[in-house]
């Protein structure tokens, strides 16, 4: 088979596909990921065939604009940039959608493309299968959404997903139909979810069943399959062992020390940062490893309890640290719980506040949505999740997930999926 994998958006929003890539391609089938351009090194890194969708997300995130967006530290105003950005550039990006989409037969495509791979796919007769790696939005009457978690009961916990739903309609409405009318189809009355949710493709949630377990009142094309991983084999060289000697010397100087990173997520208000970091520094013996990712800090501080980078290869260095500070990214928990690290999330929109309510209800870590973060609650929340209980909890729960086969169970579906299609299945 010849797949394209179509995404957009972050790191994170990458780094899972390229495990995808490489299980299909085991299996014999021709794959390539298409993701913005400045993904290009990364992804032909691993000997991946790669298609540029048009822009940059990182100049996206630090733009002049989008740092503005960022101070304010708000979910609404966040996804309003972002999708006021795509706007900005939906005409090429469009265009080199349809062109990764000509190159293939079989389509794989997060939420960030859905509106405009789901039309192309229509289009073109070519059948499309969803994948996310964030907390389930289909709707069931076992919990309810992880933003509306107030209440727990089966008719509510139903109506919080159909919200959900709403939401996201109402973002992408008018750039949803403005396209179909652009390649000919009829513009949608409803909601898009809720028009591909009829047609019943392949829905793949590749998260962990240990953290978020299948509900059970699912139809069967809703699928928890695991994270996605890169076996350790797969790993190219340049990104096994890309960690400097000089970190490499600064790790083997003390005590392990806390990771702190919030990779792609970008930060705003660096200088709350910057000040929660000296105090840290000043008032505790914790070592802390610091991964600006692409975030723009100036004026970080001098300490020899502080190693500061960019970026760490996640596999090399996490089972040198001894806990993990960080945005809440579905991936980076992933990695820092396959190491048996407590975490602390320090949640900023999308996902990340339902990943610390469960960190915090299973007990291997702490949340803390940014706009509450200081100091102390950060130092607070340092000395709890170094407690035996929350090491203990977190050990447990990265036990079952090495034990997970995530990246099998994905191919299988998807090879499953688009097989009965080939068959007229």
């Amino acid at each position: 088979m010849n797949i394209g994998i179509f995404t957009y958006g972050t790191r994170g929003d990458i780094q899972p596909y390229i495990a995808l890539a490489l299980g299909l391609i085991d299996k014999k089938h021709q794959v390539i990921i298409a993701a913005p351009g400045n993904f290009k090194e990364l992804v032909e890194g691993y000997g991946l065939t790669f298609h540029p969708l048009y822009g940059n997300a990182e100049e996206m995130m630090n733009s002049a604009e989008g740092q503005s967006v960022l101070k304010t530290e708000n979910t609404i105003k966040l996804m309003k940039y972002f999708f006021k950005a795509l706007h900005g550039i939906r005409g090429p990006l469009r265009k080199s959608c349809i062109e990764g989409v000509n190159q293939v037969d079989f389509i794989i495509a997060n939420a960030a493309t859905l509106p405009v791979t789901s039309a192309i796919a229509e289009k073109q007769h070519k059948k499309i299968a969803l994948t996310y790696f964030m907390p389930p939005v289909v709707p069931t009457a076992e919990f309810p959404l992880g933003d509306f978690d107030f209440l727990d009961f089966p008719w509510y916990n139903k109506l919080t997903y159909k919200l959900a739903h709403l939401f996201f309609w109402k973002f992408v409405k008018t750039e949803t139909n403005e396209f179909r009318q652009e390649l000919g189809l009829p513009i949608l009355k409803e909601n898009l979810i809720d028009y591909i949710g009829k047609q019943k493709p392949l829905d793949l949630y590749c998260l962990s069943p240990s953290l978020i377990p299948q509900p059970k009142d699912w139809d069967d094309n809703h699928k928890i399959t695991g994270f996605l991983t890169v076996p350790e084999e797969k790993i190219p060289g340049q990104f096994r062992d890309e960690t400097p000697a000089t970190l490499n010397a600064w790790l083997q100087q003390g005590d392990k020390p806390i990771y702190m990173g919030f990779g792609s997520n970008g930060v705003g208000n660096t200088e709350k940062f910057i000040d929660i970091l000296n105090t840290i520094l000043n008032k505790t013996n914790e070592r802390v490893l610091f991964c600006t990712g692409w975030s723009l800090f100036k004026n970080l501080p001098s300490h020899k309890n502080l190693f500061v980078t960019k970026y760490v290869n996640h596999g090399a260095v996490l089972p040198k640290c001894k806990a993990g500070v960080f945005h809440g990214g579905a991936g980076t928990l992933a990695a820092m719980l396959r190491n048996d690290l407590p975490v602390i999330i320090i949640s900023f929109y999308t996902d990340q506040p339902t990943w610390g309510k469960i960190a915090e209800r299973m007990k291997f870590g702490v949340h803390i949505p940014v706009k509450k973060l200081d100091a102390n609650k950060l130092i607070s929340a340092l000395s709890k999740i170094q407690t035996s209980e929350v090491k203990n909890n977190a050990t447990a729960i990265g036990r079952e997930i090495r034990n997970e086969k995530g990246l099998e169970n994905a191919v299988n579906e998807i090879e499953k999926f688009f097989n009965d299609v080939d068959t007229g299945n």
